[in-house]
């Protein structure tokens, strides 16, 4: 496809949309959240939960008070029964359309073995898609530097991690000079580079001109957008830009980091992850995780002894493969795991979605979002048959790097 056809295509998108009738659900809200300094964090849950509270417009299906507890910033302590002595802890930032919600497998699981887990609600989130059409990459930047001062004022050592775009903005904080020094990276499937659009963000805020949105999607998932707006295709394209810098400029980076990806990721580019992970992240101590279909062997030239493979090729689950969304979610999440309300046919692959819910269970498999026919029905997969490995793998990175002597 080329630019201009790009182009075209995008302001007939935007055209078609600005003739469509404007509802709650995709205007901005009557307040909006900003980026103060955190002096309390309970005082900043309570104002989050008013803030949604006010803005939320409910998805069908779902008790209203219920959804504004899921897409709520948290604080996790260490369990019962952890020392007194010196505190870890560790700042995880959610990924675009996206909200805290997806922390919660993996805050526990940390909570559990002695780490403080919090998480922050970025501006535009959590509320009404019609939010995003405001929202700014540099109040998402003004967050993350807040939440994660407050974090290293609290704790004797201070990590920070993120998923999808919350890494790419974990990434660039951690990358800075602008604050105090994070112990470890951990970025899940982080947006240092797109599949497909990255060519084309620059596009966006000329589309963004003429409508708010690329397409207005029935939102059926309490805790995710699934519409999408210009500004958010711009905004984004302003957060990679800044972690491709932030990696780009040095030679060798030696920030500990933790890494994982799937192969099969329709959104994130695997290729350029591994290629800044084995060439610039110099830490002897930095971990990868890719889920993959172990029954091809992996490339010779990308091979390095602190990658590790779990194989997302599981048939007798009938998974083909892993999601973009669905690393950091255990088999048991309340939503998204096995028997779960989205568990079955979220965004289902070339079939309609009463389509999908009137297939037999056998009938349904399960994979990453493509717009191919594939020789099964699949929808996309919601739950990590592997989360525990890879909770396992960031708490091991994290006490590691607990323990290492500072430079």
């Amino acid at each position: 496809m080329t630019i201009l056809r790009t182009l075209l295509v995008l302001l007939a998108l935007a055209t078609t949309a600005a003739c469509a009738t404007s509802t709650q659900l995709y205007s901005p809200g009557p307040s909006t959240l900003g980026a103060e300094p955190v002096t309390d964090f309970d005082r900043y849950l309570e104002s989050v939960k008013a803030y949604v509270d006010t803005n939320l417009v409910p998805v069908d299906g779902f008790e209203r008070e219920q959804q504004v507890q899921w897409n709520l910033p948290y604080r996790l302590e260490p369990a019962a029964g952890c020392s007194s002595g010196d505190r870890t802890g560790i700042l995880l930032v959610h990924g675009l359309s996206d909200s805290p919600f997806v922390f919660r497998d993996l805050a526990r699981y940390l909570a559990d073995r002695c780490v403080e887990v919090r998480t922050l609600l970025l501006q535009g989130h959590g509320t009404r898609p019609g939010d995003m059409v405001t929202a700014s990459a540099d109040v998402w930047r003004d967050q993350v530097r807040h939440h994660f001062v407050a974090l290293s004022q609290d704790v004797d050592r201070a990590f920070i991690g993120g998923f999808s775009l919350g890494g790419a903005l974990a990434t660039d904080y951690a990358l800075s000079e602008t604050g105090p020094r994070p112990e470890g990276l951990i970025a899940i499937a982080p947006a240092w580079q797109l599949n497909g659009l990255r060519d084309y963000l620059w596009l966006a805020p000329i589309a963004d001109v003429f409508a708010d949105f690329v397409e207005k999607e029935p939102e059926l998932n309490p805790v995710k957008y699934e519409s999408f707006s210009f500004n958010a295709g711009s905004q984004i394209g302003d957060v990679i830009s800044a972690a491709q810098g932030r990696i780009i400029q040095q030679e060798s980076i030696d920030m500990p980091l933790f890494l994982a990806a799937t192969e099969a990721d329709s959104v994130i580019n695997l290729e350029f992850l591994v290629t800044q992970f084995r060439e610039r992240f110099s830490n002897s101590g930095n971990a990868m995780v890719i889920f993959r279909d172990t029954r091809t062997p992996w490339p010779d030239a990308q091979a390095d002894e602190r990658i590790r493979f779990l194989n997302s090729y599981l048939p007798d689950a009938n998974i083909l493969e892993f999601s973009h969304q669905s690393l950091l979610v255990a088999p048991d999440n309340e939503l998204y795991g096995l028997g779960a309300p989205l568990q079955r046919c979220l965004e289902p692959n070339n079939i309609s979605l009463e389509g999908c819910r009137q297939l037999p269970e056998e009938d349904l498999w399960f994979s990453a979002w493509h717009d191919t026919e594939r020789p099964v029905y699949t929808s996309r997969l919601t739950y990590n048959p592997w989360f525990e490995d890879l909770a396992e793998a960031v708490g091991t990175f994290i006490q590691a790097n607990e323990s290492r002597e500072a430079p």
